[in-house]
């Protein structure tokens, strides 16, 4: 029977001075291929396991369970629906369609599906939020957002800003100077 266009022929068999051919290598495509991570290699953390420490590499990161600690990558980090991230997430893109405990900081884009829930503020210079998604906290989109600390800023900082009106000052009428009043008489006045 012949597959693929290949004549049915049998196949040589190998004289005992060559050596034996290498097997052919079968591609079989693999599920973190197809998922939404990453075409590349990635981290997948299962549904049922749970991981308590942190997390950090040069690959993308795909959550289906639970991670308990940072996670910080170069790539890209989902975290699916069902999953759930106590702790900051850091990395070049996020996408997030479970929940997340933390700040999320993505240096070029940070995505949230319908179903995904942020507790922490948002920092990217892209973001993009389905209609049904969350976010407790703010969202701060400056163009260095991956080089901003995590910390809040201090109080010291928050003291050394300059205070700026919200509208333009209007200086208070001058006082008038009071009208002199005559003298009583005979007060010599």
């Amino acid at each position: 029977m012949a597959f693929f266009g290949k004549p049915d022929t049998p196949a040589p068999s190998p004289s005992p001075s060559s050596s034996p051919a290498p097997p052919e290598r079968v591609h079989t495509p693999s599920p973190i291929a197809s998922s939404p991570a990453s075409a590349s290699a990635a981290t997948v953390v299962g549904s049922r396991v749970k991981i308590v420490g942190d997390l950090s590499g040069d690959e993308d990161v795909l959550v289906n369970g639970r991670l308990e600690g940072k996670i910080r990558v170069d790539r890209k980090v989902v975290v699916s629906a069902g999953a759930e991230v106590e702790g900051d997430v850091q990395a070049k893109s996020v996408i997030i369609g479970g929940r997340v405990h933390g700040q999320v900081m993505a240096s070029e884009r940070a995505e949230l599906l319908p179903s995904g829930r942020v507790q922490g503020n948002v920092h990217s210079p892209r973001i993009v939020m389905a209609e049904g998604a969350q976010i407790q906290g703010r969202v701060v989109m400056p163009n260095d957002a991956a080089t901003r600390p995590l910390a809040s800023p201090k109080t010291e900082d928050l003291a050394k800003r300059p205070i700026v009106p919200s509208r333009p000052e209007v200086a208070p009428p001058k006082p008038e100077e009071p009208a002199r009043r005559p003298s009583p008489p005979g007060t010599g006045g």
